[in-house]
């Protein structure tokens, strides 16, 4: 099998490992090993078979010569990214499919309902495929709406290196690992903290959050604010936060897992203002629940990990008051912490986590070359 991406990012490098490991089918990995927009991407040397694949945009379509040559090879089947706006995926897809060679394609998919002329050239463009590999239900769901066939979408969920996450609390757990409290950042030691850990970018919003300090400080009940990342807005949101006098700590970008691992699973809750992605992953594998907005057509597919009063919440998107009666409301639930870091751990056990979406990508080969239909999303070991 092929899998033509175009780049692999770092968090992908687990999933990457398990379908290496795969004792079913073998898969040789094409991508640009260049990082770019400050995102790095995996280790080569940590696959089997890793085909360096050079990619640029001319206007906002993305060319990769090299991604036609396992449609040209003798490979069973081909994975392209899903992104009509990778014209070597159309070319590809389209040679792969003449020659006989079965693709699929797997990324994000759905996102919204659009407009006709988009869903019409999505609609074409997935019918390259034989399936449709995407993160979330909801994006199975907006696919079945625009017409296309249920049977040919497989929802595969998205992941973090878990194992590596395990591994990791085990040491918190045992208190192996005891050097870094997020509280001790804070001169007011006894506050809840709240967390996020993303680049610091105007996307994120970080001044809602910032704003949603301020009104809960303006209401008797304070909070601490850790920022981890850096990023375009952090000059802006310094000088935000010094002007609302509201605390919160800077940490600057951490690689570390295992002080990454201790940070988020010593604060209450994760609070993403704008999209929140993988930092749900993140900070679930953890034990901690995530905040976000409830406008899922700007939402990505991750969202759906958090199950409202259980491992997390949502908030009108960009009302910083309802973030701030979000963030209370969450804080003064009551609800036993060690029930939501169950709670939440479980949800990545579950679902997302890159042993599960091996079984349920594999199960979607299996069904297009007729070993038997593909497994069914959240149902594993079935």
């Amino acid at each position: 099998m092929a899998i033509v991406y175009h780049n692999w990012p770092h968090y992908r490098t687990a999933v990457g490992r398990a379908l290496d490991r795969s004792e079913k089918y073998s898969y040789t990995f094409f991508a640009d090993t260049r990082g770019i927009e400050g995102i790095k991407v995996s280790d080569p040397s940590e696959f089997r078979d890793f085909r360096d694949s050079p990619y640029r945009f001319y206007w906002k379509f993305m060319w990769q010569p090299r991604a036609l040559a396992p449609a040209l090879s003798g490979y069973d089947a081909v994975i392209y990214h899903c992104d009509p706006k990778f014209v070597m995926s159309w070319v590809g897809s389209i040679i792969a499919r003449i020659k006989g060679t079965k693709v699929l394609f797997w990324g994000h998919g759905w996102l919204r309902r659009e407009k006709f002329p988009q869903r019409t050239i999505r609609n074409i463009y997935y019918r390259l495929s034989s399936k449709v590999l995407v993160y979330a239900e909801r994006g199975k769901e907006l696919g079945v709406d625009a017409g296309f066939p249920a049977r040919d979408i497989v929802t595969i969920y998205n992941s973090l290196d878990t194992d590596e996450a395990e591994r990791v609390l085990g040491l918190i757990e045992a208190g192996e690992l005891d050097e870094l409290h997020p509280a001790r950042l804070f001169d007011h030691q006894d506050r809840p903290i709240v967390i996020c850990t993303a680049r610091l970018t105007k996307v994120c919003r970080f001044d809602l959050l910032l704003k949603a300090a301020k009104i809960l400080k303006d209401q008797g009940r304070p909070i601490n604010v850790l920022l981890v990342g850096d990023g375009t807005e952090r000059e802006a949101l310094e000088a935000l936060a010094r002007s609302l006098e509201v605390d919160v700590h800077f940490h600057g970008a951490v690689y570390d897992e295992t002080r990454l691992a201790q940070l988020i699973y010593r604060s209450d809750v994760t609070v993403s203002p704008g999209k929140i992605g993988l930092t749900a992953m993140h900070s679930m594998m953890y034990g901690t629940p995530a905040i976000t907005h409830g406008e899922f057509d700007n939402q990505m597919p991750e969202f759906e990990a958090i199950v409202p009063g259980e491992t997390g919440a949502f908030f009108r998107r960009n009302d910083e008051e309802d973030l701030a009666r979000t963030i209370a409301d969450w804080l003064d639930n009551g609800a036993d912490r060690e029930q939501v870091r169950a709670a939440c751990r479980e949800c990545i056990a579950t679902k997302w986590n890159p042993q599960r979406q091996v079984e349920l990508i594999e199960g979607a080969l299996d069904a297009v070359f007729g070993d038997g239909p593909e497994l069914v999303s959240g149902t594993p070991g079935h």
